[in-house]
């Protein structure tokens, strides 16, 4: 059997995060870098295999995706989430996001698009001249408080600081439960199976919060009608034909204020913090915002007639995609890019190291979005939410919202570093960065600033 290459002895210990040099990150990018299109790499018993190919990824995501599963990595996420969306598997998975996907249907992408706008619009409202923000904290209260009302049709701005909370005690305790979980899977799989409405194996007190902030909201809505998500979910039938069970609602709706919220608010976020670090491209698009919205506030119609914006955001992503790797597992023994993959290897895909790959993007570590222009790069070059069947089912929901929250807040304000201190990413294999980005809001030079303040009271 032709076994990829690969780094070997104590430098594999990077991929738990140690030997420095950047962590899990530096250890799957130099990994990538030095060995090619795919590697292997060897931890006690199992050896995990990575790959940095737009055509292999195409082949695993799309066009033998019925050969590979979700990895160990979405047994662990159901510890905290339950059995949703995010951690089925075929046909199951195929059944629940059929039911869900009504609620991202055009026509109603298009109805949250004035929510998006009105709440970013009262974040505008509450920044003032000169006031310091932490810029990742805001964006996360805004994508909550929209997540909230758009799909819900609830407001969590009250729980935006809980919800936080919970997050961060999941990221510190996956720092070191991720990369081990694939030698304890079985065993967790084997309890899930026995008991499985048992409590939470790692995430027991978390879930407990969770499902405390959402169990009013659910009891709300089952009192009135509506089409957003949760109101699908209590109205829908299950695959036996009955309604879904209230585990079942609770473990969908967790994921959506989860996920729903926390990808795009760390896009938004180095979205900010590379427009304060890139004056150029920073006042091209205040030019932009200037010459299509004026004083006003913008729509949905807007969008595509923003299209630097719709840039920025864009290359946002291409640099700073929501989650480091994501991994899939072999069904079956199978031949990839001349190689022979085992049944049950762990097969991973990283678009922060392929989207940086500068066999597909010139100058691949700078912020340039007029790249996008006459982008020559192979779809699966770029995949910040994933691809196939499994792709993310709110992408189009969350670049939406990425454009319109940019807009509103850049129409009136620009962001300017406090601090020239590097900023690095956090341990594990989300890409949140390591400290609190700390920003000054300034008034835009030439706006209107009574004007705007008087139409965004009206609008909120």
């Amino acid at each position: 059997m032709k076994v990829p290459p690969g780094p070997r002895g104590l430098e594999v210990f990077g991929f738990f995060g140690g030997n420095g040099s950047g962590g899990v990150i530096g250890f799957l990018e130099r990994t990538a870098r030095r060995y090619g299109p795919i590697s292997s790499f060897r931890i006690l018993h199992k050896r995990l295999y990575l790959v940095d190919d737009a055509e292999l990824i195409k082949d695993i995501l799309v066009t033998r995706q019925h050969s590979f599963e979700r990895d160990s990595g979405a047994n662990l996420l159901r510890e905290l989430i339950g059995d949703a969306l995010l951690t089925r598997e075929e046909p199951r998975h195929r059944e629940r996001r059929r039911m869900l996907q009504p609620a991202f249907h055009k026509e109603q992408i298009a109805s949250y698009a004035r929510i998006m706008t009105r709440e970013s619009g009262r974040l505008a409202h509450e920044w003032t001249d000169g006031l310091v923000v932490d810029i990742r904290k805001q964006m996360r209260g805004l994508t909550l408080a929209i997540i909230g009302a758009a799909m819900f049709g609830a407001d969590f701005r009250g729980s935006a600081d809980a919800v936080a909370n919970v997050l961060q005690r999941v990221a510190r305790r996956s720092r070191w439960l991720a990369p081990a979980f694939a030698f304890i899977e079985p065993l967790v799989v084997a309890y899930r199976k026995t008991f499985p409405h048992a409590p939470s194996l790692f995430f027991r007190s978390e879930r407990k919060e969770l499902e405390r902030i959402v169990a009013p909201v659910i009891e709300q809505r089952r009192r009135s009608d509506g089409k957003d998500m949760l109101s699908l979910l209590l109205n829908e039938q299950n695959e036996e034909g009955g309604s879904l069970s209230a585990e079942d609602v609770k473990n969908e709706i967790v994921t959506f204020v989860l996920a729903g919220h926390e990808t795009t608010a760390t896009a938004l976020t180095w979205s900010w913090y590379l427009l304060a670090h890139h004056p150029e491209a920073e006042r091209r698009l205040h030019a932009e915002l200037s010459e299509v919205l004026g004083e006003r506030e913008p729509t949905l119609d807007d969008v595509p007639r923003l299209p630097y914006m719709n840039m920025v955001f864009q290359e946002a992503l291409r640099l700073y995609p929501p989650a480091l790797a994501f991994a899939r597992r072999t069904k079956e023994r199978l031949d990839l890019g001349g190689y022979t993959i085992p049944k049950g290897a762990s097969v991973f895909l990283s678009p922060y190291i392929t989207q940086r790959n500068g066999q597909y993007f010139e100058r691949p570590d700078e912020f340039l979005p007029e790249r996008w222009i006459a982008n020559a790069a192979p779809k699966f070059a770029y995949f910040p939410f994933g691809g196939g069947a499994k792709m993310c089912i709110g992408e189009p929901f969350a670049r939406l919202e990425g454009v319109l929250a940019l807009a509103t807040l850049a129409r009136r304000w620009k962001l300017e570093e406090v601090s020239n201190l590097p900023v690095a990413f956090g341990q594990g294999f989300l890409l949140n960065p390591n400290k609190p980005i700390l920003l000054r809001v300034r008034w835009r030079t030439g706006t209107n600033s009574q004007m705007y303040l008087s139409d965004v009271t009206t609008a909120s």
